[in-house]
């Protein structure tokens, strides 16, 4: 609809302007030669059909299709017609009238059947009176052909231009409907759950940029549903293995008949040591699954490192002491940060019960909590058996084990430092790990240090 409103003005404009400048021509070209005409005519003393003949026949009309020259009463005195196609009587005589009545020129052009038909009249005056007027009609078919095949060829140039502009037209939608169809289909497979699907569309537009956010968004949701699946056979592995020797132990006491007290003392032993490890191990999920939830995450407030720091100590000395490790503390003051009592002293705990468990005997723990301008530093080192280099950027993934050093047996599920790592991650902070080169293992976490007003 716009294009078509766009080529009738761009035909009907230029058209226009080339017939108004053809009347402005007209008008400066007849007119001045009417003028000339009544001024031969204004110097007879008498103006009769003889007089004015004698006149105009000294004078050139040139390609005048009609000159007509009248007295006051409207009455021709002399006419010469050359060429009266188109011509209008009418239109004259009113041009007429109304130059002698109101003593001035009149000029009308018209344009019409692709010619220009023009009227001039003026006014005679002898001795300051009117005596008559002088009146032309000029037929000018050349001037009307070239309007007209300007009209013709702007007619062809816009439909050319028309025709090719729906044809791009199309093209382009055409193109456009098709890398839209990509991105739905995509769209289609993703939401029926082939998350490794991407898409292809070529170009340096919105759409491209589309395709290119839309891809990296699947290669989240992948991320994420490798992560999901993952977690579950992990989740389901775990929750499994005490759920089958518990099992099994109840089994055998039911269906061994006259079992000797020890024994059935020893099978409830291992049930309860099997339920301990489920309960910690569910535990530990709704721990994650809380952490993962942003829409419950806890009210932070300022906390005390030292006072939470030494609080762990307290709780861990009895531990230490049964593995015959030693445990000493380095606790600077003034180091607050932003965070929830139970959640540090979770972080705290975790990592200094994971270095009294795997030390050796005789082994050392050191606790350190320091102050910067901008962070506030908790540090736990151990003597242990230390973790391989390969195995380290994997110890933050949950389930992970490392096979040699973190088995089963010593009560360790490979949730608890992905639990210590999104813990201090909700907090602002950050854990990092890495292997003391004279033997054990160094964990690091770093706050935003809270600054008192």
């Amino acid at each position: 609809m716009l294009t078509a409103v766009v080529i009738v003005v761009l035909n009907t404009y230029p058209v226009t302007i080339s017939r108004d400048l053809v009347f402005v021509s007209k008008e400066n070209a007849i007119l001045p030669s009417t003028m000339q005409i009544g001024s031969s005519v204004e110097a007879l003393e008498r103006m009769t059909p003889e007089t004015v003949a004698q006149v105009m026949s000294m004078v050139e009309t040139g390609n005048l299709s009609r000159v007509s020259i009248m007295n006051t009463n409207m009455d021709e005195l002399y006419s010469v017609r050359n060429d009266v196609t188109g011509y209008d009587e009418r239109v004259l005589f009113t041009l007429a009238r109304a130059a002698v009545s109101e003593r001035k020129d009149e000029f009308r052009t018209f344009f019409s059947d692709g010619a220009f038909m023009s009227y001039s009249c003026v006014p005679i005056m002898t001795s300051g009176t009117v005596s008559g007027a002088v009146c032309v009609y000029e037929y000018d078919s050349a001037e009307g052909e070239i309007v007209l095949g300007l009209r013709d060829d702007l007619t062809r140039i816009s439909l050319g231009l028309g025709l090719a502009a729906i044809v791009v037209s199309v093209i382009l939608s055409e193109t456009m409907n098709h890398r839209l169809r990509r991105i739905v289909d995509a769209i289609k497979n993703v939401r029926e759950g082939e998350y490794t699907y991407r898409v292809s569309v070529s170009g340096h537009d919105e759409l491209t940029e589309l395709s290119s956010e839309f891809n990296s968004l699947t290669d989240r949701l992948q991320q994420t549903e490798e992560i999901r699946r993952r977690f579950v056979a992990d989740a389901s592995h775990e929750l499994k293995t005490p759920l089958a020797a518990i099992r099994l132990l109840s089994d055998s006491i039911l269906e061994t008949e006259n079992m000797d007290g020890e024994t059935v003392k020893e099978f409830v032993g291992g049930i309860r040591e099997e339920s301990e490890r489920l309960a910690r191990t569910t535990g530990q999920l709704l721990a994650l699954t809380k952490l993962d939830n942003t829409s419950s995450a806890a009210v932070r407030v300022p906390v005390d490192c030292r006072e939470v720091a030494g609080k762990v100590l307290n709780t861990l000395k009895p531990i230490a002491e049964k593995a015959g490790v030693d445990m000493d503390a380095s606790i600077d003051g003034d180091t607050w940060i932003m965070a929830t009592a139970d959640e540090l002293f979770q972080i705290i705990y975790n990592l200094t019960e994971n270095a009294i468990k795997y030390n050796r005997e005789g082994g050392r723990v050191s606790l350190s909590v320091s102050r910067s301008a901008e962070n506030v530093t908790i540090t736990v080192e151990d003597t242990g058996i230390g973790i391989p280099e390969d195995d380290l950027p994997h110890i933050f993934d949950r389930f992970y084990r490392v096979d040699k050093s973190r088995g089963r047996d010593a009560g360790g599920t490979g949730l608890g430092l992905s639990i210590v790592k999104s813990t201090a991650n909700r907090h602002g902070g950050d854990v990092t790990a890495e292997n003391i080169p004279a033997g054990g293992m160094r964990f690091t976490v770093t706050f935003p240090a809270y600054k008192k007003v």
